[in-house]
């Protein structure tokens, strides 16, 4: 009987050790900057339903890594904004070399500034945005 309980007890230990390893694997990579994310959307009227060019859209992004490759994963050391308008078919694009948590705000002159939620980067985020008329 006391065998048994030795074997289960290092089965136990061994168990959570392996839980604790594959957590901090699994921490590790969450924790790195993605790069090259694509950042694709189009803006609409929500009233219409047709496309709004040239809205201002200003895209928040932050980073693990700073400009001199300095790197925290306990918090963001890089930040940077990138701003760009929608095309005639309210569609707008860029790419991000290195990017961990963006969000991004939307504006136009007649329009309620809206912003979409802050994600967690992935190599493709598309949007679908409508704004409201003032």
């Amino acid at each position: 009987m006391k065998l048994i309980s030795i074997k289960f007890g290092l089965y136990l230990f061994f168990a959570i050790i392996s839980g604790i390893v594959i957590y901090l694997f699994l921490f590790y990579l969450s924790v790195n900057d993605t790069l090259n994310v694509k950042i694709e959307g189009y803006v609409f009227d929500v009233e219409t339903k047709r496309p709004i060019q040239n809205v201002l859209i200003t895209i928040n992004n932050e980073r693990y890594e700073d400009d001199e490759g300095n790197s925290n994963y306990d918090e963001y050391l890089g930040h940077d904004i990138i701003r760009l308008h929608s095309d005639e078919t309210g569609y707008y694009s860029t790419t991000i070399k290195k990017s961990a948590f963006l969000w991004i705000e939307f504006n136009k002159k007649g329009y309620h500034k809206k912003s979409e939620v802050g994600r967690y980067s992935s190599k493709t985020m598309s949007y679908k945005t409508y704004l409201e008329k003032k």
